[in-house]
Order: C-alpha cells, then sequence, then structure tokens
C-alpha cells in the first residue's frame, strides 16, 4: 500500500476512535528513543481503538511547532502547554501529584495521557502481539511488520526539511552499492558497553563482498581509525572532521537552530542507512531499534544481539 493510501486509511480509521489520548513526544531522552515509543505506542492504541494524537510544542527537539518542523502532520495536535509538565512517561509522572494530570485530562478533554499506556506498549505480551488492521494492509502482522507499516506512513519531511536532507545525502555521492554501520561512541559509553570497531567490520566483511561503507558516527576519529585500519575500503559519512562524539550535555545547551540542522543530518544517515544493501549496529541503541523497527530483521545484521529487541 502506497503512503497516501496508509495515511488516508489511517486517518479515517484512527478518527473514529471513541477514546483518546494525547501522547507526549520529546520530553527529555533522544530524538530516536521518543519516536520509536511513539510508534508503539500508535499501534497499542489502533490495537486498543483508541484515537491517537500528539503534544509536541514543547519538544527538546522543536525548532518552533515540534513534530511539523520536520514532518508532515499524521493526526491532530494539541498545544495546550500543560502537557509538557503534567503528562509524560510513567516514570517520569510516578512521583507527581495525581491531582494535575486529572485536570489536565478534564481541560483538554483527554481520556489517556502518556503515562496511562506508557507500560502497556514495552512488555513480552505486547512484543508478541499479531496485529490485525486491514485497513493498513496488516493480516496477523508481528511487531516488526507493523511497525514498517507505520514508519512508511508517518516519516514523510516537510519541503524544506526533505531539501536540506536530501543536499545532505546528494553531497557524499554514495555508490548504488553499499553497506550502513552505526558505530556508537561519546556519551553513550554511560549507557551500555561501546564495541571495538573490529568487531562491525568483521560483521562487514563476513555478511557482503562489498567494500563501499557509509559510517553513522558522531566521533570522527571512527573514521580516522577506519582509514587507517582498511585502506581498501571507501568509507562515506556526515560526521565532520571537528565532531569528537556526543556530549549530551553540551548538545543540550546549543540552540534551537543548532539542534534542528543537527537533527537533519542525522536524519539523513539514517535514510542512508535505510536504502543501503545491509545495516550493522547495535540493537541496544535507539538508532539501531529504529532501523530494525523500519527494515525488518533481514537486512539488520547486529553484533550485539542476533535479533531485535523491545527495550
Amino acid at each position: 500500500m502506497n503512503k497516501l493510501n496508509l495515511r488516508k486509511n489511517y486517518t479515517q480509521l484512527n478518527s473514529s476512535f471513541p477514546k483518546n489520548i494525547t501522547f507526549n513526544i520529546g520530553v527529555d531522552a533522544g530524538f530516536f528513543s521518543e519516536f520509536n515509543n511513539m510508534v508503539l505506542a500508535m499501534l497499542y492504541c489502533l490495537q486498543n481503538k483508541i484515537r491517537f494524537t500528539i503534544y509536541s510544542k514543547k519538544a527538546n527537539f522543536a525548532l518552533k511547532n515540534g513534530w511539523t518542523d520536520f514532518f508532515i502532520p499524521f493526526c491532530e495536535e494539541s498545544s495546550f502547554y500543560l502537557h509538557s509538565r503534567y503528562n509524560k512517561r510513567s516514570y517520569q509522572i510516578r512521583n507527581s501529584n495525581l491531582l494535575p494530570p486529572k485536570v489536565l485530562k478534564k481541560i483538554t478533554r483527554s481520556n489517556l495521557l502518556t503515562q496511562d499506556i506508557w507500560n502497556y506498549f514495552r512488555n513480552e505480551e505486547f512484543f508478541n502481539t499479531r496485529f490485525n488492521i486491514p485497513e493498513l494492509g496488516l493480516d496477523n502482522s508481528c511487531l516488526l511488520d507493523a511497525t514498517q507499516v507505520i514508519i512508511k506512513m508517518i516519516w514523510q519531511y516537510d519541503p524544506q526539511s526533505k531539501k536540506i536532507i536530501d543536499d545532505h545525502i546528494n553531497s557524499l555521492n554514495i555508490p548504488q552499492n553499499y553497506i550502513a554501520l552505526h558505530i556508537r561512541s561519546g556519551d553513550k559509553l554511560i549507557e551500555t558497553d561501546l564495541y571495538n570497531i573490529q568487531l562491525y567490520m568483521k560483521k562487514a566483511i563476513a555478511i557482503s563482498d562489498v567494500k563501499n561503507a557509509f559510517i553513522l558516527t558522531d566521533n570522527y576519529s571512527i573514521i580516522e581509525q577506519l582509514l587507517e585500519n582498511y585502506p581498501d575500503w571507501k568509507f562515506y559519512t556526515l560526521c565532520n572532521p571537528s565532531e569528537r562524539g556526543y556530549i549530551h550535555a553540551d548538545f543540550v545547551n546549543k540552540d534551537k537552530t543548532q539542534k534542528f540542522s543537527q537533527h537533519l543530518k542525522l536524519f539523513a544517515s539514517m535514510d542512508i542507512c535505510y536504502n543501503s544493501d545491509k545495516f550493522i549496529g547495535t540493537y541496544s541503541s535507539n538508532p539501531g531499534m529504529f532501523m530494525g523497527m523500519r527494515t525488518g530483521e533481514d537486512k539488520c545484521f547486529c553484533i550485539d544481539y542476533d535479533s531485535w529487541i523491545l527495550w
């Protein structure tokens, strides 16, 4: 089913549900953590006949408006400011007074908020759900088949963003056949173990004869190591030589225009990964989790887990 028909069918189906939720995207996590969980929430709501709306006005990735700074809208959106304070992930709202969320629901006529469904789409039962949504072409479909449909429908840039992203992609002149590697660095050491670049390249050599590789990284020293140790390979990247690892505190302090530009470059990198012959990364990273949700497992070869995980 093409994107236009998917969007049309989704809009009609979503609008038909009497019960509704306002889902807050962009609270405080990285973009792909926020996005991945929104996709899972959308599927939970479809499965349970809950009309899905979003709040992103105060998103940590927002330039002015939130979601529509980058993408075309796919559902109704609330702009009521108190969503940013009392509509969050369940563990973020756990210790807050229960009265304000109740008042927020009453004021905005929202039956549910993010915290009300958060734990229901982040468990093994949901992971094993089979989806029957004929309007979207889903027939006894597994979770990753369903996420691919949702992402195909909503991952559509607005014209201004699309031009900038296309310019990033075209600047590299990547050949038709290439593989993509997401090699982690920077602050991610705080979250989970990093892996030696040799593990990524060992996997790359094992699964493909192609020696053209796009590298998604935020640390140019990774590129320098690859160039030194694999001289017979051709490497492409959007990482600048001045970038030496992601430091979250530094990123938070950037102004909105700088964050906007960095997100557009990240999206360009993810599209390059999506269009590669094969992707190598880690499912325990949010970009790796996203790639599994966008492409399925057949094209993903991760060095931490053999199969996609919901984490």
